[in-house]
Parts: structure tokens; C-alpha cells; sequence
């Protein structure tokens, strides 16, 4: 944190002048920006003299882009309502950062509403830079976040907050909507490196699973309570995927079992409109690693399939119906294994990422001969998705379909009749009960575990 002069000003104006003479036309020392400070030195027909630390050099500030403050105990409640007013103002998060730093060393004591301001307008503030490739102007605010002692890394194409404000956070004894601010923040899945390996990924869902349960959402407000939930569900889910991964298949299957709980806890009707997207985006995920929990149904016939699971090459596992056989890289669900009336079709469903989650079909020829064909949510590239089997015809000959995905930021279902000959879709809808009679296919543990029905 920069040592403050005994008289210092704000600047609570962008693209501010530092001039060298107290005159417009005079030459320009440097640019500040909200939340700069600078040592007050003297005054002259509405310019300040100051001298600007950050650039290290002297000059004149026109005097209405600044408010002189007093850093002392006796100011302090005044530093204080400025921060509670700016926190939750877009476009001015360095100004509240550098009344927050202010406050933090006028106060006798701080409380954790403070550290948890600091860090929504740091996480707000790097948002912004991210999300906004022309934003100069956020980028300069940056610059001042980081001047005043914040710490940002660069993850993938994304400028993320360092987490340390929210750390302070739950150090202390935070009140419940501070602590749920605080744990949202450190467990942010926007700022998750996207190419990480399986033992980092299960060591980071783990971590992440840990901090959102120190915080019951029954204890915030029905919108933070809800994030809670979805962030909650979203994790487990990630967790299912990781720890199935490395072996652990009962708990993967309680990890399913609480993104799933999480996930039904949701009150729908206190969802924030912003919360809509990630409501659908975290139904996805949690879809996808749902059938961590499931158990394969019995095939009682006398030519009855079973599949088998078996290690393919280093990291790959294969699964086999019959003569048909495929491996992959991702995370066989065999517990969902399922097979047709007429034994002469099966479907498991595989999960290769965390949230993307597919539907392989075996499938009897006309020769006898089994193949396999994989089924993915979209075709429009790997993103979030799955696709899952809700049920067979009596015959066997059709089944209902499943398939929800993103793309381009919006979330689309589908409901499909599939004939088991030709793959063809036979009827598709937006909702079961657009497929007319054939809704009465969809089986009963389906019905009751989907969030397709949501």
C-alpha cells in the first residue's frame, strides 16, 4: 500500500491533466484516473499543486477533478459511506478501491464488509478489462486498482482478481452475505485455467467444494442464496467428473448426488434475471455428471447384453457390446447403461469434459453385427451440453432422445424421437409432451432425475 502524505487528494475524474503551470494550454505531465491520489501542495485560482507519486513527477490539477481527504480515525466513517455507496456502482470500482485503502488506514478497526467491497470492485473491475478488448479507460482503472496494492492474473484470455480481499474476508467472522460475497468470489469458475490436468482439476473441485459449503445460502438473501446453490451444484458436478476420474467412483457418485440436490434447492422463483443464464448453464453440468449416481438396470432375458468396461492404452478406457468396441479419454458412466426391449440396442453415456456429455449407442445390423455411433448434445463445437436417453418404444425399434447444449452464450433443448435402424429423427419438440404418444415411452427414473424437465 503507498505511504499517504499528510494532505493527499482523490481523483474522482478519468483522463484527468496533470499540467505543468496551472493553465490549460500549459504541457501535460501525465493522464490520472479515478482512484489516483496525489500530494496537495498548494492551490491557485482552482488548480491544485500536487505531486503525482504513481508518475513520480509534479504539476497543477484543475481542483473540481479532485477531493481533498483527511486520513484520520475521525474521518473514517465519512471514507466508510463512500465505499458502501460505490461498491455497487459500475465504471467507478477504483475510486471505491482507493476510499476502501484510505479507510483501511484511518479506521481503529475493520470489519469484514470492507474486504468484502474491496473485492467485488476488484473482481467487477476485472471484468470489465476482460470483457471490453476497447475499454481503455477500465484498463487505466486497473493500473490504479494495482497502485493501490491489488494483485490481477492473467488466466487463458481473462484478467482475473487474485482473491486476496476475499481471503481477509473469511479470516474473521464475517456476517453471512459477506462471507457468501467472499467465497463466490475465490471459487469462480471464469477465472479456471482451461487446460488443466485431471489430478489438478480434482485437487482445485476439492478445494473449491470446501470453501462454498463454509456458507449455508439459508442464511443470505433468496438471490446470494441462490448463487450459493448454483455455484454449489456446479462444483460437485466438476467434482463427480475428477474423482471419477482418478478411480473413486462412490464418491463421485455423492458428488452427483449433491450437485443434484444443490442444483433441485433453487428457488426459481427469487432467480435475479442475470442469474438466468448461469441457472441453465449450471443445469448442463450437472446433467452431464448426473449419471455418477445411477446403477446399471438389470438385463434379466436369456440373450441378455452386459457391457463390458475394460483399460484401453495409458489414460484411455474401452467399453464393448457384443463384438462392437470403442475407447475413449473421457469418463465412462457405466451405471447408465441401458438396453432396449428388443436386446438389439444399448446406450451408455460418456462424459469426456466436465460438462459435456454424450450418448453412445450400440446397435445390432441387419447382419448381425454390432456398431457403435456417438451422439453429442450440438454440433457446433464442445462447450456445455449432454445428451441422454429418456426411455425406449415397446419394440425396442425407437427411443426418446435428449439433447441440450450452449451456444453462443444461449441454452437450447431438444426432445427427439430416434429411429434405432437409421438414427434418423423421426419427431423432435421443445418439450416431452410435444412428442404426443410417444412422451409415454419416457421411463420413470428418468422422469424423476432429469433436470431436462426443469
Amino acid at each position: 500500500m503507498i505511504a499517504l502524505a499528510l494532505v493527499a487528494a482523490v481523483l474522482v475524474g478519468d483522463k484527468v491533466a496533470l499540467r505543468a503551470q496551472p493553465d490549460r494550454t500549459s504541457s501535460q505531465q501525465a493522464t490520472l484516473w479515478k482512484g489516483d491520489w496525489v500530494e496537495v501542495r498548494g492551490n491557485k485560482r482552482g488548480w491544485l499543486q500536487v505531486y503525482d507519486h504513481r508518475h513520480d513527477r509534479p504539476g497543477w490539477i484543475i481542483q473540481a477533478n479532485a477531493r481533498v481527504v483527511e486520513v484520520d480515525e475521525a474521518h473514517a466513517p465519512a471514507l466508510r459511506a463512500i465505499v458502501d455507496f460505490v461498491r455497487d456502482t459500475p465504471g467507478s470500482e477504483s475510486l471505491g478501491i482507493a476510499y476502501a485503502a484510505l479507510y483501511l488506514k484511518a479506521a481503529p478497526a475493520v470489519d469484514g464488509s470492507v474486504w468484502a467491497s474491496i473485492g467485488v470492485m476488484a473482481q467487477r473491475l476485472a471484468l470489465r478489462v476482460s470483457t471490453a478488448a476497447n475499454d481503455a479507460t477500465a484498463s487505466e482503472q486497473l493500473a490504479v486498482a494495482q497502485s493501490w496494492g491489488l494483485k490481477f492474473d492473467s488466466v487463458d484470455d481473462r484478467v482475473c482478481y487474485d482473491g486476496d480481499a476475499f481471503a481477509q474476508v473469511l479470516a474473521g467472522k464475517p456476517a453471512p452475505a459477506d462471507a457468501a460475497a467472499a467465497v463466490l468470489g475465490l471459487t469462480d469458475p471464469a477465472c479456471i485455467p482451461a487446460l488443466l490436468g485431471v489430478s489438478e482439476r480434482q485437487v482445485l473441485d476439492a478445494t473449491r467444494a470446501a470453501l462454498i459449503e463454509r456458507v449455508d445460502p439459508t442464511t443470505v438473501p433468496g438471490p446470494l442464496g441462490n448463487e450459493l446453490r448454483l455455484r454449489r451444484a456446479d462444483i460437485q458436478a466438476r467434482l463427480a467428473w475428477s474423482t471419477a476420474r482418478h478411480g473413486d467412483l462412490a464418491a463421485a457418485a455423492t458428488a452427483a448426488e449433491a450437485a443434484v440436490s444443490a442444483f433441485a434447492r433453487v428457488d426459481k422463483a427469487e432467480l435475479a434475471d442475470d442469474d438466468r443464464g448461469v441457472y441453465d448453464a449450471t443445469a448442463l453440468v450437472v446433467a452431464a455428471s448426473r449419471p455418477a449416481s445411477e446403477v446399471a438396470a438389470a438385463d434379466a432375458g436369456k440373450d441378455r447384453l452386459a457391457l463390458d468396461v475394460a483399460a484401453g492404452e495409458p489414460g484411455q478406457t474401452c467399453v464393448a457390446v457384443a463384438n462392437a468396441r470403442q475407447c475413449t479419454h473421457g469418463q465412462v458412466w457405466a451405471g447408465s447403461f441401458r438396453v432396449a426391449p428388443d436386446r438389439a440396442a444399448a446406450a451408455v453415456a460418456v462424459e469426456p469434459l466436465p460438462g459435456w456429455r454424450e450418448l453412445w449407442l450400440f446397435r445390432k445390423g441387419d447382419d448381425g453385427k454390432w456398431m457403435v455411433d456417438v451422439l453429442p448434445p450440438t454440433t457446433d463445437g464442445v462447450d456445455l451440453g449432454y445428451v441422454e436417453l429418456a426411455g425406449w418404444s415397446p419394440d425396442g425399434k425407437r427411443a426418446i432422445v435428449v439433447r441440450e447444449g450452449r451456444s453462443d452464450g444461449a441454452v437450447h433443448r431438444s426432445f427427439e424421437v430416434v429411429a434405432m435402424g437409421t438414427l434418423a429423427v423421426e419427431r423432435q419438440a421443445g418439450s416431452l409432451g410435444g412428442l404426443g404418444a410417444a412422451k409415454a415411452w419416457a421411463a420413470q427414473p428418468w422422469r424423476a432425475r432429469t433436470v431436462a424437465l426443469r
